[in-house]
């Protein structure tokens, strides 16, 4: 069976935490608790077998990992935008969708 692919959801939390450099703000940009953010970073790493962010006490930085994810999950979200817009208004846009690497 192959293995499953990242959770977007959890792409979109690590992302939050990334720009907010905090996991109460991004918990509050995303409309839940702390925890779950916590949960959510913690099981993105285990997958992916990295640590993505330096905790020490009040401050948070990503690691070379978690700069490494940032920028490829601009690049996916990128693409699910334009997935979402093509799917919504098929005759708007032409053209070949690009695969992400």
């Amino acid at each position: 069976m192959p293995k499953r692919l990242i959770d977007v959801r959890d792409l979109e939390f690590f992302r939050a935490v990334y720009e907010d450099r905090a996991f109460s703000t991004a918990a509050r940009v995303l409309d839940t608790v702390q925890s779950n953010v916590s949960t959510r970073v913690a099981r993105l790493e285990r997958r992916l077998g990295v640590q993505l962010f330096e905790r020490r006490y009040r401050n948070l930085a990503p690691t070379r990992d978690g700069e490494k994810l940032y920028r490829a999950s601009q690049r996916v979200f990128t693409a699910l935008r334009l997935l979402e817009r093509t799917v919504q208004n098929p005759g708007a846009r032409k053209g070949k969708l690009k695969a992400v690497r």
